[in-house]
Parts: C-alpha cells; sequence; structure tokens
C-alpha cells in the first residue's frame, strides 16, 4: 500500500510541474517499434495521458522491423527503437545503448488448453514455440522444467511461428499449450484456457526495452532525460490506475476491454515498483549472455556498458523521487 501512496502523491506533484514544458516548442522525436502491443504500454500511456506533450516532445509512433530501424537509427532518421534489435548491432560495433525497459523480467505466461488441469496432463501432448533459439524458446524450456517436464522426452515442442500462430494452433488442437505475452493470455484465459505458470523467476532477462543512438546521449541528452521521464510517470501511472491504462490499451491495440483489463494485470507483476524502467544484474547479463551466441559473439568478451547505459535512467528516477532498489546500478 506504501507505493500506491507514494505513487499518487507524486502522480499530483507531477501535474503542477509541467506547464513552463508547455510554453517551449515541442521537439520532434520518431520512435521505431515492432508491434502496437502491451510490450510498449507505457509509451501508449504517456502519449495518451499528456506526459510526452508535458516533456515537450512530439512523440512519432512507427512499425517498423528490426532490419529496418537498425539503419534509421544508425542514420538518425528516427531516436529511438527496440533494444532487442538494437543491441545485437551492438555487439557487432554498432554505436547503440538500451536506456529503458518496460519490463524487468520477461512476461511469458504458459497457457495451456482447457483440458490440461495440470502439469501431468502435458505429459506426451505437443507444445508450440515461436522458432529455435527465441526468447520464447528458452523461456518455455525454462518453464516446462519448472513444471516438472523435460523438453523433448515428456512433451514435444514445434515451431508454429508468432502469438497469433500459435493461438489457432491451441485452438484448433494441433498443440496443447504455449508460453505467450499477457494480451494473448487473457484472451486464452476468457476462452476457458488456464495459465500454468510464468517466466518471471525463471527467465529474468528484461523485456520492452528501448535503445538510443551513443551520439544522442553525448549531444543532446535532454531529449532521453526528457523520454525517460515520461515514460516513467506513466510506469507509475499505470500503477496507480490500471484501469485507466487499460483503456488506453483498450483504444490503441484494438483489444477487448475485460482483455484489456486483465492484460494490463498481468503486466503489472512485470514491472518492479522499486525499480521502473531498469532491471536486475542477473537478468541484463543472461540477457547479453544470449544476445551474443546468437549473433556469433563471445559473451564472455561483452561488458554491460558496451551495451546498456542507465546513467540517464537513474537520473530520471530521482528527479521524480523514486528511489530504486534491487536493481543494476542502484544508487
Amino acid at each position: 500500500m506504501a507505493h500506491v501512496f507514494q505513487f499518487a502523491l507524486l502522480l499530483t506533484l507531477l501535474g503542477f510541474c509541467s506547464s513552463e514544458a508547455f510554453a517551449q516548442k515541442a521537439v520532434s522525436v520518431i520512435q521505431g517499434i515492432s508491434s502496437p502491443d502491451f510490450g510498449y504500454l507505457p509509451m501508449y500511456v504517456a502519449r495518451a495521458r499528456g506526459f510526452l506533450d508535458q516533456e515537450g516532445l512530439d512523440l512519432k509512433i512507427v512499425v517498423m522491423r528490426g532490419n529496418v530501424s537498425v539503419p534509421a537509427l544508425l542514420t538518425g532518421e528516427i531516436q529511438f527503437t527496440v533494444a532487442g534489435s538494437a543491441m545485437n548491432a551492438a555487439l557487432k560495433g554498432a554505436p547503440f545503448k538500451a536506456i529503458f525497459f518496460a519490463y524487468n523480467t520477461s512476461t511469458f505466461q504458459f497457457t495451456v488448453r482447457p483440458e490440461i488441469r495440470g502439469p501431468e496432463d502435458l505429459k506426451g501432448k505437443v507444445v508450440a514455440i515461436s522458432s529455435p533459439g527465441a526468447s520464447q524458446f528458452h523461456a518455455t524450456h525454462l518453464m516446462l522444467q519448472k513444471l516438472g517436464l523435460e523438453p523433448g522426452r515428456d512433451v514435444k515442442l514445434l515451431p508454429v511461428g508468432d502469438g497469433q500462430a500459435r493461438v489457432i494452433a491451441m485452438d484448433t488442437g494441433l498443440v496443447a499449450g504455449s508460453a505467450n505475452n499477457p494480451d494473448l493470455a487473457a484472451l486464452l484465459v476468457r476462452k476457458g484456457y488456464r495459465i500454468l505458470t510464468n517466466s518471471a523467476d525463471v527467465y529474468p532477462v528484461p523485456f520492452s526495452g528501448i535503445a538510443v543512438h551513443e551520439d544522442m546521449l553525448r549531444k543532446n541528452p535532454e531529449i532521453a532525460r526528457k523520454w525517460l521521464r515520461a515514460h516513467l510517470r506513466a510506469v507509475l501511472s499505470i500503477r496507480q490506475n490500471p484501469d485507466d491504462a487499460a483503456k488506453v490499451a483498450e483504444k490503441d491495440f484494438k483489444t477487448d476491454p475485460q482483455i484489456s483489463r486483465e492484460a494490463v494485470r498481468q503486466a503489472l507483476s512485470f514491472m518492479n515498483p522499486d525499480d521502473p524502467g531498469g532491471f536486475t544484474e542477473k537478468g541484463i547479463r543472461l540477457n547479453i549472455a544470449e544476445s551474443a551466441k546468437r549473433v556469433g559473439v563471445d559473451p564472455e568478451k561483452v561488458k554491460i556498458p558496451d551495451l546498456v547505459d542507465v546513467n540517464f535512467l537513474r537520473d530520471a528516477q530521482r528527479e521524480l523521487g523514486i528511489q530504486c532498489r534491487g536493481g543494476y546500478l542502484c544508487r
């Protein structure tokens, strides 16, 4: 409850501190995302609730693939993009840094068909994965082991593709279960499916991150600070007013109101109130290790500061009165 009262007071105070930003001309910035979904909920809340406007930022959201957003970030055509693709590029020498993660850990919910009542019912069944080596694949392995099942021996893994394809595979009975993001899990629960476990404790890699070009941090650091303050305010707002955040999701993601509310409730469980926007050292090291192997780089030669800069996040947290605890480089 202490967090709730602190957030309420903080949001009230912040409302009185933003009028000066309105008097300044807004700075236009572009953010590339992979898809409009719950992974970027703080960004949509920041835009809908005017937090970006109050920081003097005119943020344009563009959906683009990683093979497009990475070159665009490199040339300065966009200012923010998805951390996953940018970090992979940074491992190969690109001057990018991740500065914010919406979730402190992975957000997969292991969802099963209605007739599956427990782990024992999964033995001999087929479980859908996106593709071998992907984050969803690793999370599925770990969650199955958490449930006492050995992938390949107790259950068969079938590469199916993205979330929508996995839902179709479950609906048609092709597979018995799949690891899904909160919005799809909420949709399936409404249809009678059940969630057996989630990936938070077994796969604590930070999720839905955003990266920038190092030139911004050197030449235009105030843009990063403004963006971070607006997003941190959005995270606080989501925790304080989840129903309000669900209305934003309903509008921007075109989801059913009930599904939006349930998905926001699930998403909150992956946001650490003691370190909004941050992550643990264990989680980021795991993230880096997997990313490095994927692009053929020795993980032992990669240091956290090579790919991530949390200094601006920590500054923004302090400016908003947030005392981070338990996260990487919390001071």
